[in-house]
């Protein structure tokens, strides 16, 4: 059977709320759904006014105190629980930790999320691995994971109520994360800061296009009519070129698979190494960096900002 740990949200009643609802406090004030709301009514004194257990229907009073527990499996772990970080993920680090979430910087060549072949040098795995209080990569939440390629920020939720606030922080916008790309071929003056507005859609399966060279299928998209696919917007500025390429600074609106390749190519400008929409230009991996990130704290609401710039950042 799993162990929990509780933690806590609190808020003081200031004047201009007396009167309302436990429920009221909850909603607009702790900014937790009604599925948070009801999961605390099983959990031993989830909901308190003053330390003391109460109803969600409760008229709270200025001065009081509302409680609000929720459970985090507890992170200690046995022996065989804690697997050995593979060679492949050694170039992983831990950027930011608190109780509820991590940011990892992630290499290239590495998946997000266990899979075939990857059960053990995933970034999951290897960021669970690196954490202060070692954690199963199981509890970690990967909220916005990155291609195989692209190295950079990846932001992971510790805990089920962090991860619902962090996605709904993604999903308003509130969320941000920036990208630099290197790029074929320098940009004109008109065109070096622009925004691009174009519809995808997953290249079906039977598609002669949605298979490699070695006949292996895989995930490929393209540009579609509006209203056909999934509306896609990026914004993107030129922040350094010459003659012959461009770095670029990309930041999404929406978070689409391989939205910046297929943006940047639909516009003349495909990624350095990219297999899937550029050129054979030597290149090993699509150059794509994931360097700057912008979230509240999921529960104290406080700005984060963390930037990463490396050296070799497109090798």
């Amino acid at each position: 059977m799993p162990q929990f740990d509780y933690q806590q949200l609190c808020h003081f009643v200031l004047p201009e709320q007396g009167g309302l609802s436990v429920e009221t406090i909850l909603k607009r004030f702790l900014h937790l759904t009604p599925r948070e709301i009801r999961h605390a009514k099983y959990i031993p004194d989830g909901i308190q006014k003053n330390g003391v257990s109460c109803r969600t229907n409760a008229v709270v009073q200025t001065g009081d105190t509302i409680t609000f527990r929720y459970a985090q499996k507890c992170p200690h772990l046995s022996e065989d629980q804690v697997l050995p970080v593979s060679g492949d993920s050694a170039g992983v680090r831990i950027l930011y930790e608190d109780s509820d979430l991590c940011v990892a910087d992630k290499p290239s060549g590495m998946v997000c999320h266990a899979s075939h072949g990857h059960y053990s040098d995933s970034l999951t795995h290897a960021a669970a691995s690196l954490l202060k209080t070692p954690t199963a990569p199981s509890e970690l939440r990967c909220i916005g994971r990155l291609d195989k390629d692209t190295s950079g920020l990846v932001l992971f939720a510790k805990n089920q109520l962090a991860a619902a606030r962090l996605s709904r922080q993604r999903e308003s916008g509130a969320l941000k994360k920036e990208y630099l790309a290197l790029v074929h071929h320098p940009f004109s003056e008109e065109t070096q800061k622009e925004t691009i507005r174009l519809s995808m859609e997953q290249i079906p399966g039977d598609d002669p296009d949605s298979f490699d060279p070695s006949g292996k299928r895989i995930t490929k998209m393209r540009i579609c009519k509006e209203g056909n696919g999934l509306w896609a917007t990026t914004h993107y500025e030129a922040v350094l070129q010459d003659p012959f390429w461009a770095v670029v600074c990309c930041r999404l609106e929406t978070g689409r698979t391989h939205q910046i390749r297929l943006h940047m190519a639909s516009i003349g400008h495909p990624l350095f190494g990219d297999p899937l929409y550029g050129v054979r230009d030597g290149g090993t991996r699509a150059a794509l960096h994931a360097w700057k990130l912008h979230f509240l704290q999921p529960m104290t609401g406080e700005p984060i900002d963390l930037e990463n710039i490396r050296t070799h950042m497109f090798d």
